[in-house]
């Protein structure tokens, strides 16, 4: 098993332990549904809005590290804190969960999957596509895209794409990326 994945093994028995909800997303769940592709961190999305900042510390104290002030920041702004596995030297994007409409469905729609050795809360391969267009027009990478392509290869939920596809201003993107599906 990599070391990514040790790591993340670890870190889901911890926030599990801790009855703290979580979601795969990011590259590593791209990696689950599609193409593996090299990425230099493991994003899970976190529902932290009632926990302290000490106690997300002294969970994964000592083998990570962890920042209060981040994470206290984090929790407030439901932002991104990251965690550091200090032996593996293996980075852990936690990002605390938004409080909006959709954000809160994507959270529900997430699926229990078998991963190499442990089982594990992923994002929906519908809500990835979702939150990768969403990223490609944050962000303007190409990456995103033909990530979004990779996953639109099996099938999906064309209907549930579109109804939040406006929701999050993607509208378009996801078009331009239906309409190149279905030309290929």
């Amino acid at each position: 098993m990599s070391a990514e994945l040790e790591v993340l093994q670890d870190a889901i028995a911890r926030l599990e332990g801790a009855g703290i909800a979580y979601m795969l997303t990011g590259s590593v769940a791209l990696s689950y549904y599609a193409e593996p592709r090299m990425t230099r961190d493991v994003d899970l999305v976190v529902e932290l809005a009632d926990r302290a900042p000490n106690s997300i510390v002294a969970l994964f104290a000592p083998d990570y590290y962890v920042s209060e002030d981040d994470i206290a920041h984090a929790i407030a702004t439901r932002a991104m804190f990251n965690v550091l596995h200090l032996g593996k030297v293996v980075k852990l994007d936690l990002i605390v969960r938004k409080d909006t409409a959709y954000r809160r469905r994507e959270f529900e729609r997430r699926m229990r999957v078998q991963m190499p050795g442990f089982e594990a809360w992923i994002v929906s391969r519908e809500d990835l596509i979702l939150s990768k267009l969403a990223w490609a027009k944050e962000s303007g990478s190409e990456l995103q895209l033909r990530d979004v392509e990779a996953l639109l290869a099996a099938n999906v939920d064309e209907a549930y794409l579109q109804a939040c596809a406006a929701e999050l201003s993607v509208a378009e993107s996801l078009a331009s990326s239906l309409n190149g599906r279905h030309h290929a």
